[in-house]
């Protein structure tokens, strides 16, 4: 699965299917994918050494970073001039930065009314995006897998589209659990 197509496969289980129709739903969305986004970095912090782990949490930190996108009226597209370059942590820590980044300017733009500086948030998922595929790479897989692992649990997880009682019922962890 390429990530342009992720990204399409990702509304499903949006708010709103990604297509915000007011400026409420257009800032509610933006602040639950900026809120998801770091709270997932910080699960991906905190399972580093579970490589089962981690690559869902990291399916779910694509799942946000392209949902803010798609927030934003963006697709995907690679950045040529950026390197990702050093260990497993160091990679981990600049997701975690630029996720901060990321929410900060969503805040900001929400909460404190600033305009919304979107060709820097645009740089910073991408960047973001960048180092998930460098870290999928360090767990010997790709993005593209990790990405269609978190398709598979969201279709299991939410059957026809997103809806509050299977968010609570989480019916793929009990599955998983079982």
């Amino acid at each position: 699965m390429n990530l342009n197509k992720f990204q399409e496969l990702s509304k499903r289980t949006m708010p709103f299917n990604g297509e915000p129709k007011n400026n409420i739903e257009h800032e509610n969305g933006l602040t639950n994918y900026a809120m998801g986004l770091i709270g997932e970095c910080a699960e991906v912090l905190s399972v580093a050494n579970n490589r089962e782990s981690i690559l869902k949490e990291l399916g779910d930190v694509a799942h946000y970073a392209f949902g803010l996108l798609t927030f934003l009226n963006e697709s995907y597209e690679p950045l040529t001039n950026y390197v990702v370059d050093g260990p497993k942590e160091k990679v981990i820590e600049k997701i975690i930065i630029l996720s901060g980044e990321i929410s900060e300017q969503v805040k900001k733009f929400v909460f404190h009314r600033h305009e919304l500086n979107s060709p820097k948030v645009n740089l910073a998922l991408k960047m973001l995006i960048k180092n998930l595929i460098a870290l999928a790479e360090k767990y010997d897989t790709t993005l593209e897998e990790i990405c269609e692992m978190n398709i598979d649990k969201l279709k299991l997880r939410y059957p026809e589209n997103f809806n509050v009682e299977d968010s609570k019922k989480r019916i793929d962890v009990e599955e998983v659990a079982k």
